[in-house]
């Protein structure tokens, strides 16, 4: 079954909003637009899993580059890759939004490409805007042809079991157990220094003990706590979390 694209196109930007308000710290608006995007970058999301298809987003160059400039923190204007960097981290996390809800749970979307545009109008495409505070209005077009798959269909025209809760998919995905690392320090040693470690070495991590420790799942750091004593185990207590913006610069991008 075909999906709505009003019920996708609008909720994407609205999620894509959130996002932006996030990065910049800065109040993010979005609706509906008058002007078309001149320039800038098409993200392409592939649908997969519960949802098929695909998303085309055609960011305006001028809105891009400032909104890029801002989330990295640059004097100048950024080259190409950081502002494919930004819509592709924006893109990501929207779509992580987008599939926690109805008709979208249980689907998955990919970045499958970003390309320069062409500035060639799109058959049923939307023309959207997000308002960001005082920085800058970024325009879009917005265009894709998404369906349900054939199993989530019948799913979905099942009998609902009395007193099941359609948010089941959900529930089961979030028992499921992520390892969770605690790194007191690290730092950096030669070959010939680390062959020479035996009983009794001692490595200097570069940190004070009054330093945070950092809190990492899958290799990400997402807070940082002291270390207490709980129950005669440690513990850590959560004294900071970790903002999207500062998720995004912790990536490594080659300027």
């Amino acid at each position: 079954m075909a999906i709505a694209p009003e019920a996708c196109f609008g909720r994407f930007v609205a999620d894509l909003a959130r996002v932006v308000s996030a990065l910049v710290d800065a109040p993010a608006l979005p609706g509906p637009a008058i002007e078309a995007p001149e320039g800038g970058w098409i993200v392409t999301l592939q649908a997969e899993q519960a949802v098929r298809g695909v998303l085309h987003v055609h960011f305006d160059r001028t809105g891009a580059d400032a909104l890029a400039k801002r989330v990295v923190g640059m004097d100048v204007e950024p080259p190409a890759e950081v502002v494919i960097d930004t819509l592709k981290e924006m893109c990501a996390q929207a779509a992580g939004s987008l599939v926690l809800e109805p008709p979208f749970v249980g689907g998955r979307f990919v970045i499958a490409s970003v390309e320069a545009a062409q500035d060639q109008p799109a058959p049923g495409h939307s023309l959207m805007q997000i308002v960001i505070g005082d920085i800058v209005t970024l325009r879009m077009r917005v265009w894709g042809d998404l369906v349900m798959s054939a199993t989530e269909q019948r799913v979905q025209d099942a009998p609902t079991t009395a007193g099941a809760s359609p948010g089941l998919k959900l529930d089961v995905i979030l028992d499921i157990d992520l390892p969770l690392l605690v790194r007191f320090g690290r730092t950096e040693m030669a070959l010939r220094a680390l062959i020479a470690l035996g009983p009794g070495s001692v490595i200097d991590l570069d940190r004070s003990p009054d330093d945070p420790v950092e809190v990492l799942v899958s290799n990400q750091v997402v807070a940082r706590g002291e270390v207490v004593i709980v129950g005669g185990n440690y513990g850590v207590r959560i004294t900071e979390l970790m903002s999207a913006a500062e998720r995004f610069r912790s990536m490594e991008i080659d300027r």
